[in-house]
């Protein structure tokens, strides 16, 4: 009876919904805010990353909404994918902004050297 009894209990377990992939959620979610913080919106490149990370987010939050074990896992994945994105846009914006940055330092000395001849 004990055993019987363990057994189902086993299995209840197993076969029950599984947890929210929280710390997943609250890295992407961190790193769409710091893309948009990052200007990602104004780098087409960095805008389509921001967008799928946007999406992605969007997508897992529908299936962890279904509580399912299977969804959870996709959702996790979905969040790491996510969160991948964010972080790749916010290095993409940050990289054009330092690109403009040099280009506008390139410019200032070509102008300091044509005021000095």
């Amino acid at each position: 009876m004990l055993a019987l009894f363990l057994g189902t209990a086993l299995v209840g377990a197993c076969g029950g919904s599984a947890l929210p992939p929280t710390a997943n959620m609250e890295s992407s979610a961190a790193s769409i805010r710091g893309a948009e913080q990052a200007g990602a919106e104004n780098v087409p490149k960095a805008a389509l990353h921001l967008q799928l990370a946007t999406e992605q987010s969007a997508r897992a939050k529908e299936l962890i909404a279904t509580g399912d074990k299977d969804n959870m896992r996709a959702a996790q994945r979905l969040l790491m994918r996510a969160a991948a994105d964010g972080d790749l846009a916010i290095a993409l914006a940050d990289s054009d902004t330092d690109r403009l940055a040099a280009e506008k330092a390139v410019e200032e000395i070509r102008t300091y050297e044509q005021q000095t001849q």
